[in-house]
């Protein structure tokens, strides 16, 4: 699944016409964000949390939203109805095209949109403190993907270091997990709170890397959107794509399978979450 093919190929994302982009200053922004490439802290870090050494993947990294869980209703009604405070409304269409980069993204456009630059500015904060503390309250209606938890407990049977690099909020993100009975398994939670610039770039997962002291080369990536393939791209970090369609429909779908399989990364349906641990035991087969 992983071969040499897949490096050779990465470079052809920043020019693939399916608007699949990972802007070349991604590659540059791994070396701003830790100092040097990730691919040298396995060299400070050698023999460090390495339970298998004939293993090449020492950690798997998992977005959330779409990806674990479906979120989905709970991050709709929660954006619809923060938007509706401030008298801006927006279609279920409208609001799932904005889907990824974290609440203050797409919560920033529509303020753009309908209220102005200025106006935007002088709300921004507020209207993301609003769907945040909605989201929170939905959280208890999010639920597990099939076969999640069970990928989680073979993972750690296995020892493998499990972590979370996520664009929701702090508080979003800990709720579902506690929710869901599934925050144990996780030895870092990342998210939108704990970086500067939201993915695409490649700063929380580098950030994750450093975390759990492990290579960003033998951690495995797994998430569901564009967003996510292009972060895990520019950090050289192994990627699957979770093909579940919750936050990425339609053509952009379709255009996001064919940009992962275009560079050999897995693509497991929402019914085969579960092979997530077998391919994490083989890589690079």
């Amino acid at each position: 699944m992983f071969n040499q093919a897949r490096m050779e190929k990465s470079a052809a994302v920043g020019a693939s016409s399916s608007g699949l982009i990972v802007p070349t200053s991604l590659e540059r922004r791994v070396d701003e964000i830790a100092g040097f490439h990730p691919n040298h802290i396995r060299a400070a870090t050698l023999g460090e949390n390495m339970p298998q050494m004939s293993r090449l993947i020492d950690a798997v990294i998992f977005d959330l939203d779409g990806t674990l869980v479906d979120s989905q209703p709970a991050v709709l009604k929660a954006t619809k109805e923060a938007l509706a405070r401030f008298d801006i409304i927006a279609s279920d269409d409208e609001v799932r095209e904005r889907f990824g980069g974290g609440s203050r993204n797409i919560m920033s456009f529509f303020l753009v949109r309908d209220l102005g630059e200025a106006k935007s500015s002088e709300h921004i904060d507020l209207a993301v403190e609003v769907k945040n503390t909605l989201q929170t309250e939905y959280s208890t209606e999010v639920g597990l993907l099939p076969g999640v938890e069970q990928l989680l407990s073979e993972l750690k049977r296995d020892r493998f270091r499990i972590a979370i690099a996520t664009m929701g909020a702090g508080s979003v993100a800990r709720r579902v997990l506690s929710h869901n009975r599934i925050d144990s398994y996780f030895e870092e939670v990342l998210t939108a709170d704990d970086v500067a610039d939201p993915k695409p770039d490649p700063e929380i997962l580098v950030k994750t890397a450093q975390r759990l002291k492990v290579d960003a080369s033998r951690s495995l990536y797994v998430g569901d959107s564009t967003h996510d393939l292009e972060a895990a791209t520019a950090a050289g970090m192994p990627f699957v794509l979770a093909d579940t369609g919750l936050f990425v429909d339609g053509r952009r779908r379709i255009d996001l399978r064919e940009k992962a399989r275009s560079l050999d990364y897995p693509v497991v349906a929402t019914d085969e979450i579960g092979s997530i641990a077998g391919i994490a035991k083989s890589y690079p087969a």
